[in-house]
């Protein structure tokens, strides 16, 4: 049996591969028990390795380094392709206040960091002090960059790991927490936040419409299409075409006869501008007429069609089918002419069946392209964060420049090649089901890794140390700035309860907090209120975890 003890105490990579395996599947295993409907989820991972460490297991310090780091790019750089598409847009539409509430918890922990720096003994135990910030925070990718400071310093890291573990539960309690006494407070009822949500949402949200129209200015009478004023520019398209008793897919150079009847679609106003300008609504759509177009969503894989526009691609004068809408992740446009194709687009298209069938060709429609990932573009992505996360900035009263690192480097670049999807001949989509797997495989290696090395001095440092006293300081960096955000958002805000209990999990990255605040209501609120706070709030907790560890590791 000396073999089996073998795989456990010696340093070859089979042995350093069983350590890291049993330790993260045990994690997995424990991160998945549920207490009162919370789990500890990918952290349970930093627990059982804390264990295992504290027990003799090891890793070599070049291999668990190494894992550590490469674990780390993973997660933010599966994170940044996962929100980049709606980063801008989650700020302009939704979130503007729950940023200022969110980037306002940041900066209060920042400042309650500083006084715990300035008013007690932890000036002396920077590295300490830094990992309680990211464990109190639940921001593993902070605890990234601050590590990487601190490496660069010579520093031991393994005390930023401690302080994570110990600041580590209530920093996922202490969330809950405020979302309860915030209710209780405010009398809050979570189903009447969810209706007044919706009834606000509706009233709000602008969805593409369409409708059936009657030509009657008799200026367009013997006029193409695309001469009709403002028809290109307001992104109206116009699908069908009824003359007689026939339906057709019109194209810009259909000329307009008197009697014809047209169908368009387009954003409310754009489309009430064209019923100024073409004629009345009329009651009952042309589409509920027999015809034989059919419609169909067709998706955009084929890559030599990327970046071209739907207007270069001329479908109705070719195949007699014309682009509806398009359907871009959770953004909908109107197949407008200048509108480019981007990978894993869906197109919803009219046309005959055998013009559909064709365009479905051309374009790839293809589900397993979708599943396919693309591991090229994957790698360039990769290197490109790397090489910008190195890219020292220098900042004045910065003792060392500044650097984005391992994890906001590659954040920074998955969020600007989600956006812009392709570069030259790289397509930089990711599949959900892939970015779910790299993104846990990624965060899963980190946290055993840090475990691992913070349990060689966890419980000693617990029991017999400063452990408890740790935690007291670390609760408070968790629970004054989300209480203080959470009053202001109901009483100055006047935030919607369940939007605020999804800035308060956004603002703390934290998943396990934002699934009990999908448990109170069944409300897209608490979604939509997480994911437009959370990748600002990302970049400046990477940020200001570097920041402090650098500034207050050099005044030592």
């Amino acid at each position: 049996m000396q073999w089996l003890v073998d795989l456990f105490t010696k340093t070859s990579v089979a042995e350093q591969v069983v350590v890291l395996s049993v330790t993260a599947a045990l994690g997995l295993m424990v991160g998945k028990i549920k207490v009162k409907g919370i789990s500890l989820g990918g952290a349970g991972a930093l627990f059982v390795g804390i264990l295992m460490g504290h027990l003799g297991l090891r890793l070599e310090p070049n291999v668990l380094h190494f894992m550590q780091e490469f674990g780390l790019i993973l997660f933010v750089y599966t994170i940044g392709m996962q929100v980049g598409p709606g980063f801008i847009d989650s700020i302009r539409r939704h979130g503007l206040v729950l940023n200022i509430l969110a980037v306002s918890v940041v900066l209060m922990g920042v400042l309650v960091t500083l006084c715990l720096y300035f008013f007690t003994d932890m000036h002396n135990n920077v590295p300490v002090l830094i990992g309680m910030l990211c464990g109190a925070v639940t921001n593993t990718p902070s605890l990234g960059a601050a590590n990487s400071a601190f490496v660069a310093a010579g520093a031991d890291t393994s005390l930023t790991g401690i302080g994570y573990a110990v600041a580590y539960p209530f920093g996922v309690i202490g969330i809950i927490l405020v979302m309860i006494l915030v209710r209780v407070f405010f009398k809050q009822n979570p189903q009447k936040a969810a209706d007044d949500y919706a009834a606000e949402i509706a009233a709000t949200r602008k969805e593409i419409v369409s409708c059936s129209l009657l030509v009657e200015n008799k200026n367009l009478f013997g006029i193409a299409l695309k001469e009709i004023p403002d028809l290109i520019s307001s992104g109206v398209v116009i699908t069908r075409l009824l003359r007689d008793d026939s339906i057709i897919t019109p194209n810009g150079k259909t000329v307009i006869q008197e009697g014809d009847k047209v169908h368009i679609v387009g954003m409310p106003e754009a489309v009430a501008t064209m019923e100024k300008v073409i004629g009345s609504r009329i009651e009952v759509p042309i589409t509920k007429n027999n015809s034989s177009l059919s419609t169909r969503s067709i998706l955009v894989t084929n890559k030599k069609m990327l970046g071209k526009t739907i207007g270069s691609l001329a479908f109705p004068e070719r195949y007699g089918v014309n682009v509806s809408r398009v359907v871009r992740g959770e953004f909908k446009f109107t197949g407008r002419l200048d509108l480019r194709l981007k990978f894993a687009d869906k197109l919803l298209v009219v046309g005959p069946a055998e013009g559909i069938d064709a365009v479905a060709k051309e374009l790839g429609d293809s589900l397993q392209a979708l599943d396919h990932p693309e591991i090229i573009p994957a790698f360039v992505g990769i290197f490109l964060g790397i090489i910008l996360g190195s890219i020292p900035i220098a900042i004045p009263g910065m003792p060392t420049p500044l650097k984005l690192g391992l994890a906001g480097g590659p954040l920074v670049i998955a969020i600007i090649l989600s956006r812009v999807r392709k570069l030259g001949p790289l397509n930089f989509f990711m599949a959900a089901s892939a970015n779910l797997m790299l993104r846990e495989l990624g965060i899963t290696l980190f946290l055993t890794c840090v475990g691992l090395n913070a349990g060689i001095k966890f419980f000693d440092v617990l029991l017999n140390g400063d452990g408890f006293y740790y935690m007291g300081l670390a609760a408070l960096i968790t629970f004054i700035p989300l209480m203080v955000a959470g009053v202001v958002g109901k009483l100055v805000f006047k935030v919607n309860y369940l939007s605020l209990c999804g800035m308060i999990a956004g603002s703390m990255t934290d998943p396990p907090a934002l699934a009990f605040a999908n448990g109170l209501s069944n409300s897209e609120a608490v979604n939509v209120g997480y994911a437009s706070v959370y990748p600002l709030t990302m970049l400046l907790r990477i940020l200001s975890g570097q920041v402090l560890a650098i500034l207050l590791y050099t005044a030592m």
